[in-house]
């Protein structure tokens, strides 16, 4: 059926609650709709067909409308979250129609309302989505040619949205830097438009996310400023940079339109507003993400990490912030030395960090429930979490220490130091728990629905319905007392249930002392039900009085969620300066447990690293107990910005150059690093090109792959970054892949003059250092003996000697009757090498050879010098190759 082309004609052939569904799916043609029946969300027609292949759920067929039956599926409405959870991970969107009228009100089927939709950009929900994960919309709009791509993202959760132009080209790095949830873009977008965009999102590792088309028309510039414009309560967006973006503008505005269409609501929260822009982080290419396996290992699970070592965060909101700064770390360096000198002040104080904590395990996920109470969905318990989370406040405000500003923190244009502002947001007004303690039961009911969420003593219509109510059960016990002595029946009893409501309940036995008054209500097998005029007028002022109940309830549980918008603004603060204390007693209690020390920052162009080590894998050893981690120095500068480094198989090359990566990675962030010292100089991007697996699916071999990523960082790196290359050129022939090796190695050294570390098996590339100034030979060291090869881990000066492939074989378990083969062909092959002229230097002209003895020439030889070619007739040349030829006779 096309839900989007049915005709008013076509809507009347169906049944009154089928038009009413039909007119709701209209509105959302290709979205799920949840269509709530009593105590189901249905599904009918393709939705019920997909969702019950997508769910596993079962397919029926019940009723007719419009002369054909009724595929339909649905799920209980106590399980719709569950179902919903597995939705949005498979890259659904939900539109949820609820039912907003009172039964017998109207005729006919009782009123619904989509109320909201769901979708994988616009979750507030922790049970839909992972504790950890800030679920982002983000909008890209494609002008045209040639001209910058606009970006628009929005975080729900803290209100914000973010603007940055980019060219096609950097779209990869941005993707992977704001890793959205969902993308949205343009209808009208060509066909080769939607190809660079789904290139994109495949080089960014996010191929599987949502990306929604919606129509162009919404892709207005001017509408997007005069709302951005709107939301901030401004006349202009000079303010943050962002008058002149028109781009960003366009992608603004289908980003508001489709945000607010989802959530049924304007959006009146998001009043913070970021212009981003590619100098202002340090560039982290998704190859860099996935190779340094900052979030996710190269298998796709979420630990070892980076992340998940350092993340001890106790809540929800420290882990996502923490997460935030990892991926996105400043090139400025004022707020990195900020949160060093917060987390040395932690540390100076001791147990500092420990008790604040432990006072950050009562405290709830304040932002996501923040944003949910300015879109109006706050839970009972939410709330309620709220409230204690704000009652803990003053006891943690009070074991923050007090930090002494640096010279640093003196000379930049923020006042106070980092813990010190945090701590004047850790005051809200008084005014919001007081309204939660005034308004919201100790103990409210999980859903607002079944009653027991305001508190007594609130409003006293509430507090009289609720006794009327609760009045019941003595009602009850006191007729029955009396109507046993009436009737002379002692077994009578007085009850009440959902189906019957009150009745007086006689066995079969005793029907002959029912009196006139009792009105038959139902029989049973033994016994007869009744009721009476007075338990008749009872049940009507109970029953009524709780639907007054619960509909009071509501309808003061939804003022309170109004009266509460206007400190949106100011829990949101709350929220944010507690998730930033959260993640620097984090990284505290890290540095103090896993000895980290404070990175130094200077101006010049330098990398010196002491004692360095690879924070994930040294603390795997530790947890296994096997042996300490070997650390390791690392010193580049203006005056030598390469290391060529050699060694064997499992020596610990990559691992050396990861840990330094990883080392200016925290450093940049704020943490403190794994290493004895470490003085770092500015650095623009982090590039590596390690590993790589053949994309099938793309027709590209590892060799594609690994020319593909290097040339990217050949484009991109500058003398300010900082590049990893392990073992380039090895995808193809021995010779191809030394030639490429050497003149990317020489790329980079005479043109980009990046920060590199070149690890190579190509010994040929350890002559490399003697025709370029700025390069350095290093290698890790190695051991044999007689009972096999030892790795020492340590990384010297030098090149290595061999590398150790037939010894790595044998502890891999290849069969001895191979790896003796392998080492009787390697001394064959290297007693024929020695044999040989030693190769050509690849980087200089070869040297010409030196002339030897000349051999005394034959008779032939002295007559063909003899010859001149060009005075000869064809007689004359024919006779003289007789003679040549009866000469060599």
């Amino acid at each position: 059926m096309n839900f989007s082309a049915l005709t008013e004609d076509q809507l009347a052939s169906h049944t009154p609650m089928m038009q009413q569904y039909l007119r709701a799916k209209m509105q959302f043609p290709t979205t799920l709709v949840f269509y709530r029946m009593g105590d189901f969300y249905e599904m009918f027609y393709q939705d019920a067909e997909r969702a019950a292949r997508l769910l596993d759920l079962t397919l029926t067929k019940r009723g007719q409308s419009a002369g054909e039956p009724i595929p339909m599926a649905g799920v209980p409405v106590h399980a719709m979250e569950n179902y919903l959870a597995r939705l949005i991970r498979l890259g659904e969107s939900v539109a949820i129609c609820e039912q907003i009228g009172t039964p017998g009100e109207t005729k006919g089927p009782m009123e619904r309302k989509v109320v909201r939709v769901v979708t994988p950009g616009t979750l507030t929900e922790s049970e839909l989505s992972s504790d950890k994960q800030e679920n982002l919309l983000l909008t890209l709009h494609m002008p045209g040619r040639g001209q910058p791509l606009g970006l628009a993202w929005l975080s729900m959760t803290r209100g914000q949205i973010t603007l940055a132009e980019s060219p096609l080209d950097e779209l990869p790095a941005w993707l992977t830097r704001i890793n959205p949830a969902e993308v949205v873009i343009s209808q009208e977008l060509s066909e080769r438009q939607r190809e660079q965009v789904q290139h994109a999102l495949q080089a960014a590792d996010l191929v599987h996310i949502a990306v929604t088309p919606r129509p162009a028309w919404q892709f207005d510039a001017a509408l997007g400023q005069r709302t951005l414009c709107e939301h901030l309560q401004v006349a202009s967006l000079e303010a943050w940079g962002a008058q002149q973006l028109p781009a960003c503008h366009a992608a603004a505005a289908a980003l508001l339109t489709y945000a607010e269409h989802t959530q049924g609501r304007v959006l009146s929260h998001l009043n913070d507003l970021k212009v981003e822009r590619q100098d202002d982080t340090i560039e982290l290419p998704p190859a860099t993400c996935r190779n340094l396996e900052l979030v996710q290992t190269l298998r796709g699970e979420e630990a070892p990490t980076l992340f998940s070592l350092i993340d001890t965060c106790q809540t929800s909101m420290g882990s996502r912030t923490l997460k935030r700064w990892l991926l996105a770390p400043e090139r400025k360096r004022h707020h990195a030395t900020r949160r060093q000198q917060a987390i040395a002040t932690l540390l100076a104080h001791p147990d500092a960090h420990a008790a604040i904590r432990q006072g950050l395990r009562s405290i709830s996920d304040v932002e996501r429930i923040t944003a949910r109470l300015a879109l109006r969905q706050a839970r009972p318990r939410e709330l309620a979490a709220l409230r204690e989370s704000l009652a803990a406040l003053p006891a943690l405000r009070a074991i923050v220490p007090q930090e002494i500003p640096s010279q640093s923190t003196l000379d930049t244009d923020e006042p106070g130091t980092l813990l010190a502002s945090l701590c004047a947001h850790l005051t809200p007004t008084p005014d919001i728990a007081q309204a939660l303690d005034a308004a919201i039961l100790p103990e409210p009911a999980a859903i607002l629905r079944d009653g027991g969420v305001i508190a007594e003593g609130f409003d006293s219509e509430l507090d009289e319905l609720r006794t009327i109510g609760n009045d019941s059960s003595t009602f009850l016990i006191e007729m029955e007392t009396r109507e046993r002595e009436r009737t002379g029946i002692n077994n009578l009893r007085v009850q009440f249930n959902r189906v019957h409501g009150y009745f007086i309940e006689v066995t079969a036995g005793q029907l002959d002392r029912v009196p006139d008054n009792y009105q038959r209500r139902q029989t049973m097998k033994n016994a007869e039900r009744f009721i009476t005029p007075e338990l008749k007028a009872f049940e009507d002022k109970a029953l009524s009085a709780k639907e007054r109940a619960l509909a009071r309830e509501k309808m003061l549980y939804e003022q309170l969620l109004e009266d509460l918008q206007i400190y949106v603004p100011e829990l949101t603060r709350l929220a944010t300066a507690l998730a930033t204390l959260d993640v620097l007693a984090s990284l505290a209690e890290r540095a103090q447990t896993l000895h980290w020390n404070c990175p130094r920052f200077v101006k010049e162009p330098c990398l010196e690293i002491t004692g360095g080590r690879h924070p994930v894998v040294e603390a795997r050893l530790m947890e296994t107990g096997s042996h300490s981690f070997i650390a390791n120095d690392c010193r580049l500068d203006t005056k030598h910005r390469m290391l060529i480094v050699t060694g064997p198989n499992m020596g610990g090359k990559s691992t050396f150059m990861r840990q330094v990566a990883l080392i200016v990675l925290l450093a940049a962030v704020g943490s403190y690093v794994p290493a004895q010292a470490c003085t770092l100089g500015p650095i623009d991007a982090i590039h590596t090109r390690i590993g790589a697996a053949d994309d099938l699916a793309n027709a590209q071999s590892t060799f594609m792959l690994e020319m593909t990523e290097a040339a990217a960082i050949l484009h991109a790196a500058t003398e300010y970054s900082l590049v990893l290359m392990d073992e380039i050129g090895r995808g193809t022939s021995t010779f191809d892949g030394l030639a490429l090796a050497g003149a990317i190695a020489a790329h980079l050294h005479d043109k980009n003059k990046s920060f590199t570390l070149f690890a190579t098996h190509h010994f040929e590339l350890t002559e490399f250092p003697a025709s370029h100034p700025l390069a350095l030979n290093v290698h890790v060291s190695a051991v044999e003996s007689n009972n096999g090869i030892a790795f020492l881990h340590e990384v010297q000066p030098g090149p290595a000697s061999r590398s150790y492939g037939v010894q790595v074989a044998r502890l891999a378990g290849v069969p001895a009757a191979v790896i003796r083969q392998a080492q009787h062909t390697l001394k064959a092959l290297e007693a024929h090498q020695q044999e040989q002229v030693a190769q050509v230097d690849l980087f200089h002209t070869p040297a010409p050879a030196a002339e030897a003895f000349p051999a005394p020439r034959s008779t032939v030889e002295n007559k063909l010098a003899e010859v001149n070619p060009d005075t000869l007739s064809p007689k004359e040349a024919l006779d003289i190759l007789y003679e040549l030829k009866q000469a060599l006779k």
